[in-house]
């Protein structure tokens, strides 16, 4: 399945991160909040100028440049 950036999905998307394209020390930042490819992610809001994501029970406002960085892999529903 294709990734794509956080920024474009939908509130109450959950996906897994599969990649952070961005420099050392943004790449560093969101490895630190838990951001990191396999880590299982759910947009909460979406904002004009930011999003609001959970992961691993914690919530973390986003701006849209930082979350165009982080690709995510949707998750499919098991039926």
């Amino acid at each position: 399945m294709a990734s794509c950036p956080l920024s474009l999905l939908s509130p109450g998307t959950v996906g897994k991160i599969t990649g952070v394209h961005a420099g050392h020390g943004l790449r560093r930042r969101l490895y630190a909040l838990g951001l990191v490819p396999e880590a299982t992610i759910t947009v909460v809001t979406r904002d004009r100028g930011s999003i609001i994501v959970s992961v691993c029970g914690c919530r973390y406002a986003l701006s849209r440049g930082m979350a165009m960085k982080v690709l995510i892999e949707l998750e499919v529903a098991a039926q």
